[in-house]
Parts: structure tokens; sequence; C-alpha cells
């Protein structure tokens, strides 16, 4: 496309994608007193398996930039999670982890309706002076230009068609499957987990209110959780190359009896949402101009279900980094690639581990269940620390590694019953794939810290 005057616009940040990171960022850099531009391709999507639950920090970081308020009366309120274990290690009744206390509070996050929650914030940036959006827009091509920077081609979806546009900074907030992040050349590696299908149900019959209720079973994790209006989502994991009405019939084993027929009804009325898990890791955060950011920048298991309060705190390192910087963008998005890199690892290698021991049958997996268990019921400690890991309100990569080193521990407690059940050789390779991973992330931190 040749430019021109007529066809070309300048702002000083533009956004690919209109998502809750996208516009998390948009009112972050707003601050700075930066113009802001999101193009949103697709302003209606529907229902649909997305994230959902915003632990504290997010919760907190959205009211911070203004997108949220205490009297929205959005969503539902989650004190932290209840875990149900069918290997019997919670015990008769399910593991509860609350959120940590913070400054003598106990907070509390918030499990809101994806498609609710999105519409919401999208219309209140939309009230910003300093940010404008173009729905039904999108980014369809990136132009290299001299000195390594982009320019973006931009299809607004009305009569003027094509704009070519100028931005000091430009942001993919387009989700895990990234047009910019491919429009740029930036190569990632992909592992797709599993599905997960889901539905809605009442919450008469919710098994734990208040908590975001897990199940962890050998076929994968379910999840239930009050969404606002009386109304419950339930998920499925089905596993890659697994039988998915299998799946689903062993899942709906572990749920208590009422809830389970209201399950079964609700599956059987409306067809299920369906969506997939990836674990996706970009080559690079930056590149030129552009940054990655929210899933674009990388995604991982939905275990810990960190997905949307990782986007907003990636909107806040972006945000620090250019002010600290005095909106030198090349010298921004380097410390913004460094710090969100460091903070991904945590989050990634915490859902890894997790689900490695929730999920895989090797006396090392089921060992770790098994500490992970024994130090949520012996150390009250452990359960906060356990839980600001999982809600990000603790990023570092070496908390993680003490944390994993004090469940490791936890196996010398347990080799009595290991012993009476005639598994000391399994008990004997756990340690050892315990031993070796404790000091594996002790590397990693040690390497972090020196980065």
């Amino acid at each position: 496309m040749q430019e021109t005057t007529a066809n070309r616009e300048r702002v000083d940040v533009l956004i690919a994608g209109g998502s809750i990171a996208g516009v998390a960022a948009a009112a972050a850099l707003a601050q700075l007193g930066l113009r802001v531009l999101i193009v949103e391709p697709s302003p209606d999507q529907g229902r649909r398996l997305a994230g959902e639950l915003v632990h504290p920090p997010g919760i907190d970081g959205l009211r911070e930039l203004g997108l949220l308020a205490e009297h929205d009366g959005l969503g539902q309120k989650v004190q932290g999670f209840a875990v149900f274990s069918q290997g019997g290690e919670a015990g008769p009744q399910p593991m509860v982890l609350p959120y940590g206390e913070v400054d003598g509070k106990r907070p509390v996050g918030l499990a809101i309706e994806h498609t609710t929650l999105k519409e919401r914030l999208l219309e209140r940036v939309k009230t910003f002076n300093a940010v404008d959006v173009w729905q039904g827009a999108r980014v369809t091509a990136m132009n290299s230009v001299e000195g390594g920077s982009y320019v973006a081609t931009v299809d607004t979806g009305s009569a003027e068609s094509e704009l070519r546009v100028h931005a000091r900074l430009i942001l993919g907030a387009d989700g895990p499957m990234s047009q910019m992040r491919k429009m740029i050349g930036i190569q990632y590696e992909t592992q797709r987990y599993s599905g997960m299908m889901g539905t809605e149900v009442s919450d008469a019959h919710l098994p734990y209110h208040g908590y975001g209720n897990i199940f962890l079973n050998q076929v994968g994790v379910s999840y239930a959780y009050a969404i606002g209006g009386g109304r419950v989502r339930v998920m499925f994991e089905i596993l890659k190359g697994a039988d998915q009405k299998g799946s689903i019939a062993a899942h709906l084993a572990a749920f208590p009896d009422e809830f389970r027929r209201e399950v079964q009804v609700a599956m059987m009325a409306s067809k299920p949402l369906a969506a997939a898990n990836y674990c996706i890791i970009p080559e690079t955060t930056v590149k030129g101009n552009v940054a990655l950011i929210g899933d674009a920048r990388g995604c991982c298991h939905p275990l810990t279900a960190s997905g949307i309060t990782a986007a907003v705190k990636d909107a806040f390192v972006l945000r620090d980094a250019l002010r600290k910087h005095n909106l030198d963008v090349t010298a921004a998005l380097r410390e913004y690639a460094q710090v969100c890199d460091q903070l991904q690892l945590t989050r990634r290698t915490l859902a890894e581990e997790l689900r490695e021991a929730f999920l895989a049958e090797t006396p090392q997996a089921k060992l770790l269940k098994q500490c992970i268990f024994s130090y949520w019921k012996t150390s009250p400690q452990g359960r906060a620390e356990s839980m600001n890991l999982l809600s990000t309100l603790n990023s570092s990569i070496i908390a993680l590694a003490v944390q994993y080193a004090m469940v490791a521990l936890q196996a010398f407690r347990l080799l009595p019953q290991w012993i009476k059940s005639n598994a000391l050789m399994d008990w004997v390779r756990g340690v050892i794939g315990l031993l070796f991973k404790s000091l594996s992330f002790q590397y990693v931190a040690i390497t972090q810290r020196v980065k």
C-alpha cells in the first residue's frame, strides 16, 4: 500500500487486541500521557471458555487503573481454592487454601464470566481521554522500517479501508495464537496439553461456596466456581488422546451426587463450550518497537488460573519501565522483557510441576503429590506461601525454589507409610527425583539472581 497523508495515522501506542491484557496496557500507558489506540477485531465473540478467575493482585491492579470499581457488582468473590483429591490425599474434606493475609487483611479475588469482563473493561477504557478504540478493525500487516522498527497496516473495517499506523510502541495483545507474533516473525514453542469442555449450572449445589473448586483425578483436572448471578462455571479437562465420554464420566464421578446430577442435566440440555490448553513459549517478548503482552507473550496450563492476573501485571511492568527510562522505548522494552520473562518462568514452572504431580503416575509424581498435601495440612504458613505463588502475589523463582524444597522435605514424614505399603524402593526413586528437581530449581534461581 502506498502511504499518503490521507491514509496515515500517528499515535504513541498501538495495541492490537482489545483483550483484558490490551485494555489494562492502554489504561496503564495512558497514565504516562501517551496517546493510545486499541484496534479490536471482534467486539462480540459470544460465550466461550477463557480466563474468568482474577486473583487479588489482578483485581487490585484493575481497580488502580480505573477499570473496575468495588461497586461494579461484577462476578462472584473468591477467597481461594478448595482442592478435592480422588486419591484421598486431602482426606474426606477438601484442602482449603485461602489467600494469605496482606497487611492484616485477607484479600479476595473475583470470578467473572469472560465476555462480560472483557466488554465491561473495553467500555470503561473508551471513557479515557487518551485512549481511542477502533472496534471492527484489525492489524493486517507489519512492515519493517529503517532502524528495526515496525509500522502497522490496519484494516479499519470502514470506507477508509486500510491505514498505515505509525506508533512509537506497538503491543501484541491478541491472545495465545497471536497473529502479531507471527507477522513480525517471532518463533515459538507450542505444546497442546489437553482440551477443555464446560457448561453452566446453578450455584445451589456447588460443593464449596466462596472458593474455586478443583477436582483432581487421573483423567485430568476439573473446575467449578461461581461467576455471579447464581451461576457456576464447570469445566472438565480432556487429556490429549483420551476418550472424551470416558473422561467426562470419570470427572463426574468425583462430584457430590446432587452437583453431579445437575451438571449431567445441563450437558444434555445444551452443547458444552470447548477450548484447548496450550503451553506457548515465544523465543522473545520484544522485537524492534513491538512487545507482546498477556497470553501473546506466553501461556501455560490453566491449573493456577493466573492468566488474567499475569496480564494485568504485564501492564504495570511495562508502564513502570517506560516511566523509569523516561519513555525511551528501546531501554524500557529491554527491561520489560527481562522482568516479564522471569515472572513467566515462575508461573510456567509452578503450573508444570503441579500438573505433573497431580496427573502423572511415576513414583516421583505420586510422592510429590503426597508431599504437597502433607505440607498444606501441616503448615498454615506453607498454605499461605503456596497461595502467594499461585495468585502471582509472589512471582519470584527463588521463592518457588524454596517452597519446592520445603515440600520435598515432607517425603521423610511420609516414609513410614511407604514402608508399610512395601514401596520403599519407589520412595527412594521418588526422593532421588525430588532431590534432583530441587537442585535444578536452586540452579535456575541462582542463575536468575545473577542475571
